[in-house]
């Protein structure tokens, strides 16, 4: 029967429905292909119990404000400049509130390109970024390869050079997309890869559009000598030699949402920070037509200035690293290498070696209650048929259920 769908609703659910995993029964199975933090959870919910009905008046029920709520504004800006060290202060005015980070992305490459212009990205990267700038800002995606998952933040500008160099059509390169820290490979890019990447991008006139929806994600166990996480606010000023390639701050953008962090999902706030670029943000505020909840303002806005935050952040980062120590000795009891992660939720890991074998072990996995998606990543480095994202931003007790059952599977193989 025929669907009626106009050519960008098929082009989008042809795009999306390949990396859709089907639903599965909490009670049976242990999720582990999404990207949610569920550790602060407990805590999170007791917080909204006590805080939300106290703060909220009969002016929850109007329109919400254009350009976002000033006191939200005013949080995060606090926010910001506490935890992201910015060489100028982020001011309110520099930051217009999102639904969520992909609304954020979507929106700021919504304004900075036409129909059929391109943005760069680095691989490996996540899926859903193709098809959601594909259908929706309609743009193209040209990934970067990396060579090799190892020291793959010194491949950052050469292999972003290399497509640049080979693109037939350079003048509709608008943009570099960056994921600091990255998703999937949980580890942050190094300063002075971030700060060539800025030159890079002033060199072809591009922007840097940096989401740092995994900053603050960090886990203790950390190898001394990893990256820590650098925002680009820090940096978004010329720090270079006299004569050398200059950073253009009008041109450096940065999404975040609470999503990650703090577990807020279903929520649906972000936010992006501009701070030379009036004109763009201008820009934003106009097409910014899904304004983010009254409720979810007044929760992220209470939470933000909260005098217990840092305690909040630094249980986060401890329960994080408990689950993920937990996976890591799983896996390396199953003889399976992973990329070990500095931040985030979850870790890379090569289940298999091939594509065919990836989809053969999902489905075993899927026998013994485990849910994980293989199709979660375009193609990025050498050899990385085989490898998948699995989350460990569970509690304890959820991931040792992961961890024998991952166990149990892979000695039967």
């Amino acid at each position: 029967m025929e669907a009626g769908l106009s050519l960008r609703a098929a082009k989008t659910l042809d795009a999306f429905l390949p990396a859709a995993a089907p639903h599965a029964n909490p009670n049976t199975f242990c999720d582990v292909s999404t990207a949610q933090n569920e550790v602060l959870r407990p805590e999170l919910l007791e917080f909204f119990k006590s805080t939300v009905e106290d703060q909220v008046t009969s002016s929850a029920f109007a329109l919400p404000a254009p350009g976002g709520d000033p006191l939200l504004r005013e949080a995060l800006a606090s926010f910001f400049n506490k935890y992201f060290q910015p060489v100028h202060a982020v001011k309110p005015q520099h930051i217009i509130p999102t639904a969520g980070a992909s609304d954020a992305i979507e929106k700021i490459v919504q304004t900075v390109c036409d129909d059929g212009d391109s943005v760069l990205v680095p691989g490996p990267a996540w899926h859903g970024f193709k098809p959601m700038l594909k259908a929706r800002p309609n743009v193209n995606i040209i990934v970067a390869q990396p060579p090799t998952y190892a020291n793959w933040d010194n491949y950052l500008v050469p292999s972003l050079q290399a497509v640049y160099d080979f693109s037939a059509e350079k003048s509709r390169i608008k943009a570099v997309l960056l994921c600091n820290p990255h998703n999937p490979l949980s580890r942050c890019y190094s300063k002075n890869a971030i700060l060539e990447l800025m030159e890079f991008c002033q060199e072809h006139n591009l922007h840097l559009i940096v989401d740092e929806i995994y900053a603050l994600t960090n886990l203790t166990t950390a190898p001394v000598k990893a990256p820590k996480f650098v925002s680009a606010l820090s940096l978004s000023e010329p720090l270079v030699p006299e004569g050398a390639v200059k950073v253009d701050p009008s041109r450096v953008h940065v999404v975040w949402s609470a999503s990650k962090l703090f577990g807020m999902s279903g929520f649906r706030i972000g936010c992006i920070i501009s701070q030379q670029n009036p004109t763009l943000l201008q820009a934003l505020s106009l097409i910014t037509t899904s304004p983010i909840s009254a409720i979810s303002s007044i929760y992220l806005t209470s939470l933000l200035i909260w005098s217990q935050l840092p305690t909040l952040l630094q249980l986060n980062s401890e329960r994080l690293t408990s689950s993920y120590t937990i996976l890591a000795e799983s896996l390396r009891t199953c003889k399976i290498d992973f990329i070990t992660p500095t931040h985030g939720l979850f870790l890379w890991a090569k289940i298999a070696c091939s594509a065919a074998e990836v989809k053969s072990v999902v489905h075993g996995l899927s026998g013994v209650g485990i849910k994980l998606s293989q199709e979660m990543v375009l193609k990025g480095g050498e050899g990385d048929a085989g490898w998948v994202r699995i989350r460990f931003a569970m509690n304890a007790r959820e991931m040792s259920d992961v961890a024998r059952r991952l166990e149990g599977y892979f000695a039967k193989r």
